[in-house]
């Protein structure tokens, strides 16, 4: 619902739409299909709508006034936002009452964390690190949830040997909500899976993006850590969800290429912000504690020099075969091999990150308990 009224929760997928424009280029009287809806945000995605057998390429920023059969009397101002081609070509309209262009941050209540994992090209091992991360944070009670954010790319669910029915792709497209997708992998973890091969995922619209900024929202009621596993690189969307999250983890090498594209997304993140950022660094495969120490002092000077940025350094994971093994057997070497050097590293993180640099416990605020009430109630 929005607008003080609930025009949007009659329409379903499939449904009718019937809008009236009036604008320089078009007037008159469409009717197109729902192809999606997000009554959260006002939006709601249609295909284009036909006019004597032709398109009507109607323009991004075109007001319409839409109507509906149940309320007449309640029509309601829309505007364009959007309009894609190829195979997904539809329009998406934004209720009026809802900003338009403001990118959303997310804001995740005092007692709970959302946690970017990124890095500055692929094969780091920055997926593997989410993942044991968030295995590593259950064994210390915290309730988990991994966000499958490589969009395009997204592999979380291989990893886990998870075969979902949907990913954030539905997400997008108004399918469905993020609690509909969400799978269990544990008591204490879940998923939201990303979705893989479909490439216009992989660059996200501001109305993409604040779509699934809000549907994350949603998460902070249930867990204590979210945990984000960006796209590699220094895409829009990757940019977008470390800065939202304020809080993350930057995973480099110690090879030289891997330390100059670490450095290079670093820079990005810095000279994007718009509020305080703390990032901290993990050197992965480390053969010896000196390589990693080594790496991270040459990324410190680096930013501290060249950004006027003080990076933190979280630890070091060292380079161990069973870490491949346990990949291909698709099970977090933490739980599959908990002496594991590998397994050691990730739960030294995660305890980091529990005590961090100010002494002070992150504390769960009591928020297990209560989800452990609420399942009782229901």
């Amino acid at each position: 619902m929005f607008g003080g009224n609930e025009n949007s929760s009659t329409w379903k997928i499939g449904s009718q739409i019937k809008f009236t424009v009036e604008s320089g280029l078009f007037q008159g009287v469409f009717t197109s299909e729902v192809i999606g809806i997000n009554s959260r945000q006002g939006l709601i995605r249609i295909k284009f709508p036909m006019s004597e057998g032709k398109l009507v390429l109607l323009p991004v920023g075109t007001t319409v006034t839409v109507g509906h059969e149940a309320l007449p009397e309640q029509d309601n101002k829309y505007i364009i936002i959007e309009r894609a081609g190829g195979e997904n070509r539809s329009l998406v309209l934004k209720h009026m009452d809802f900003e338009v262009n403001r990118l959303v941050c997310i804001d995740p209540p005092r007692d709970r964390q959302l946690i970017s994992v990124c890095s500055g090209k692929g094969g780091v091992g920055k997926t593997t690190l989410a993942i044991n991360l968030a295995y590593a944070l259950a064994e210390l009670d915290y309730k988990t949830c991994i966000f499958d954010a490589a969009l395009g790319t997204a592999n979380v669910d291989v990893l886990l040997d998870l075969a979902p029915r949907y990913h954030l792709g539905h997400v997008i497209t108004g399918k469905c909500g993020v609690m509909d997708i969400l799978t269990e992998v544990q008591p204490r973890v879940h998923v939201v899976p990303g979705c893989s091969g479909v490439q216009p995922l992989t660059q996200l619209t501001i109305y993409e993006y604040n779509l699934l900024a809000r549907e994350l929202q949603e998460l902070f009621r249930y867990f204590d850590v979210v945990i984000v596993d960006t796209s590699a690189g220094i895409t829009p969307g990757s940019v977008n969800f470390v800065l939202a999250a304020q809080e993350g983890y930057l995973v480099t090498t110690p090879e030289p290429h891997s330390i100059t594209d670490t450095y290079a997304l670093l820079k990005t993140l810095v000279t994007q912000r718009t509020r305080p950022l703390n990032l901290n660094l993990v050197v992965n495969r480390v053969y010896y504690r000196p390589e990693a120490e080594s790496t991270a002092e040459k990324l410190q000077f680096a930013a501290r020099k060249f950004l006027s940025f003080e990076l933190g350094y979280a630890g070091f994971i060292f380079d161990d075969m069973r870490v491949r093994e346990a990949n291909m057997r698709q099970k977090p070497i933490v739980e599959g091999e908990p002496s594991a050097a590998a397994s050691q590293s990730f739960r030294a993180v995660a305890e980091q990150y529990c005590q961090p640099a100010d002494g002070k416990s992150r504390g769960q605020g009591g928020l297990l308990e209560r989800i452990r009430q609420i399942g009782k109630r229901a």
